[in-house]
């Protein structure tokens, strides 16, 4: 169940749903589930983020967001190719609608089963998807 977690200047709806689908198709370009994609966007306040003790623009000029963070969840299996190209696609995606923004893009490698979802009563455990939690 790989997720990205985006943080930058609050977006308007359309753009999230456009990065969003843009970022799953990366996602699927590496063999995930795209049913399985979770994106999140959480917005950057003025103010939040300082490099060298010094507090970083969250917009540009413009109004658009002058920089994007974003932690990307994935197996612990992926390589490092997979994660290079992942990287160089999410850079992509970014670049299209923001292209002089600063990014910032960190991999957290999580084994399946350290993830639980559930979409009913039954609660999955990611390393067995058919929904067997027990041993």
């Amino acid at each position: 169940m790989p997720t990205l977690t985006v943080s930058c200047a609050p977006l308007q709806p359309l753009d999230r749903k456009r990065l969003a689908l843009a970022f799953t198709r990366q996602l699927k370009a590496l063999g995930a589930d795209t049913a399985h994609c979770m994106v999140f966007f959480t917005p950057l306040a003025q103010g939040c983020v300082f490099s060298a003790g010094m507090p970083l623009p969250v917009t540009d000029r413009e109004g658009l967001p002058a920089q994007f963070h974003v932690r990307i969840n994935v197996s612990a299996s992926r390589d490092r190719l997979a994660h290079e190209s992942l990287a160089s696609g999410l850079t992509q995606c970014l670049r299209t609608q923001f292209p002089q923004a600063f990014i910032y893009l960190q991999f957290d490698p999580i084994l399946p089963e350290h993830v639980y979802f559930s979409a009913g009563a039954d609660l999955i455990n990611a390393a067995n998807p058919q929904g067997m939690t027990g041993s």
